[in-house]
């Protein structure tokens, strides 16, 4: 869910609603589309904490739950290695290098979803000049701003579509509003 594809049903879009996790991605729309969600980053251990407690203003080292049996419960402090002693996993290697023979790729001219290009020519060593600004951006931009995750991942193998894509999240500075920027090509 880190890159909006959470298909969230429990809280509409446009209601503010607050969540937890411990992935590194707690941007506005980010986690599940909803630009009223904000999204807080803390460990593992205080996302389960959180998630039994069932509020934001739970302190798991200082509060207790209570049991379905009526019983009070309190949380150990977590503890750990700080580094793991025998070292991290190499891990395998699954590099597989490019064939040397000719490969034919058959993409249907149909696709939206994948598009086979061309290469780019060569620089002619001049650099560009005159070149039109296409958005100046207010105030906070950032990746997820400039290229919005969520349904516009399916056209990552299609470059003319999922430049369509671009900036839709950036405010634009002229008017104030997100996804209404004028094409400087076509008007």
């Amino acid at each position: 869910p880190c890159i909006g594809q959470w298909n969230r049903k429990d809280v509409p879009s446009g209601v503010p609603n607050s969540i937890v996790t411990s992935y590194n991605r707690n941007f506005a729309k980010r986690a599940d589309g909803n630009p009223d969600t904000h999204a807080f980053v803390t460990s593992p251990e205080m996302v389960t904490a959180l998630v039994f407690a069932g509020r934001l203003d739970f302190n798991p080292l200082k509060d207790s739950l209570t049991t379905p049996d009526g019983k009070e419960f309190m949380f150990a402090p977590p503890h750990g290695e700080e580094l793991p002693s025998k070292g991290y996993d190499q891990g395998e290697d699954t590099y597989v290098p490019p064939s040397t023979e000719p490969i034919d790729v058959i993409v249907s001219p149909e696709s939206d979803r994948l598009q086979l290009l061309e290469p780019f020519k060569p620089w002619d060593g001049k650099d560009m000049t005159e070149m039109p600004i296409l958005i100046k951006a207010q105030g906070k931009c950032t990746t997820d701003h400039i290229s919005m995750a969520g349904p516009w991942l399916k056209y990552r193998g299609h470059l003319e579509n999922i430049s369509n894509n671009m900036y839709i999240g950036a405010v634009n500075a002229e008017n104030g509003e997100t996804n209404n920027v004028k094409n400087q090509l076509t008007g």
